[in-house]
């Protein structure tokens, strides 16, 4: 069964992704606008609300086919919509590849959650005990986020419970 992003769905992954009307450097030199629009964006640019939902509705659609896609089980909407949130945050690639989704394909939906909880680092820690946690590969030497450990704990909820936010 082919699914689509619900409308609640859509409005979960715009809480995270945050909207901005003007044009912004991501922090990586990407010029981005609306709920994370990359590509054709110039520095002073600003665009209206429907332009930003307009980019959305465009930007989303490569999450959507990638669920369907790659997810083999049943999922209810509220499942579809939480693995799309995820998608549409860490990339295909890394979905696709991911231990979420060899596990959720071989039916076991219960680990989701858990494994959604592993996506929560960004940037490298600093100071000489996370250097020698790198070296010594016993660590990531991530630091943990706020933003995506907050992210994936409501992904998880919403998988499981169908609670949106």
């Amino acid at each position: 069964m082919t699914h689509e992003l619900s409308s609640e769905g859509a409005s979960f992954i715009k809480h995270f992704e945050g909207e901005r009307l003007t044009a912004y450097d991501d922090g990586t030199g990407v010029m981005t606008i609306g709920y994370g629009h990359t590509g054709d964006v110039k520095a002073g640019e600003t665009i209206t609300q429907a332009q930003a939902d307009s980019y959305f509705s465009d930007d989303v659609k490569w999450a959507v086919d990638t669920v369907n896609s790659a997810v083999k089980v049943k999922l209810q909407q509220n499942q579809f919509d939480a693995l799309v949130s995820f998608t549409f945050n860490v990339g295909e690639g890394a979905f696709k590849s991911s231990t979420l989704l060899q596990k959720l394909n071989a039916g076991d939906y219960a680990a989701v959650p858990g494994e959604l909880d592993r996506w929560i680092y960004a940037g490298d820690k600093k100071g000489v005990l996370a250097e020698f946690v790198r070296w010594a590969h016993l660590g990531s030497g991530k630091e943990v986020s706020p933003v995506l450990k907050e992210r994936r704990e409501k992904e998880g909820t919403l998988f499981l419970k169908g609670t949106y936010m």
